[in-house]
């Protein structure tokens, strides 16, 4: 799956997983993309303080994108969303508390949590960030406050017999989608699934 140019934070958390899920080490990823293995190393670790020019964060991720694209195997992009998506969703319900959220989103791990109703309609989603910005802000709310009131757009949602042509661009823009069948949710894929059947 391609890597596409985004937030600082973002790109670096990006090339880092990416690099990983393809088994390339930070030596062999400097060596493609022409640049030193220390570059490499701080851009997955410190971008911040390195400052890449916009070239050389293009050149780290253009290797990455030609050697996914030289792994995948023939049949891949014909396979349907149904097929490649985790049937157990983790999400939070729109009555659940911040502090519940928090505790979900800590215990598997997670960047972005789908809200979800009593009938699986997807109803939002809401992020580690902002999370992170209520706790902060305002810790002594996070028993009382609900989802809803840090709730953003949800993420994007495909049929069940989507192929995966269809998802590529999708992904490529959001780090996840919801599979629904009859407007409800029925499984999620994460990028980080596309990569584990190249």
């Amino acid at each position: 799956m391609d890597i596409e140019l985004d937030s600082l934070d973002s790109i670096s958390s990006k090339i880092k997983n990416m690099r990983r899920a393809l088994g390339i080490s930070q030596k062999r990823l400097a060596i493609m993309a022409g640049k030193s293995q220390s570059t490499v190393a701080r851009i997955e670790s410190d971008i911040e303080s390195l400052n890449p020019s916009y070239q050389t964060i293009f050149e780290i991720i253009d290797s990455l994108n030609n050697a996914n694209k030289a792994n995948v195997r023939p049949g891949l992009l014909n396979k349907k969303a149904s097929e490649i998506m985790h049937k157990r969703i983790v999400y939070a319900a729109p009555n659940d508390t911040i502090a519940k959220a928090i505790a979900i989103v800590r215990e598997n791990d997670l960047t972005q949590l789908p809200i979800l109703d009593r009938r699986k309609t997807v109803i939002g989603t809401i992020y580690q960030k902002d999370l992170l910005d209520v706790a902060t802000k305002n810790p002594g709310a996070i028993g009382h406050m609900k989802v809803t009131d840090v709730l953003m757009p949800a993420l994007p949602q495909v049929d069940k017999d989507t192929d995966l042509t269809k998802l590529k661009p999708v992904l490529e823009n959001w780090n996840a989608v919801i599979v629904t069948e009859k407007n409800r949710a029925i499984g999620i894929i994460t990028i980080y699934d596309i990569l584990q059947l190249i």
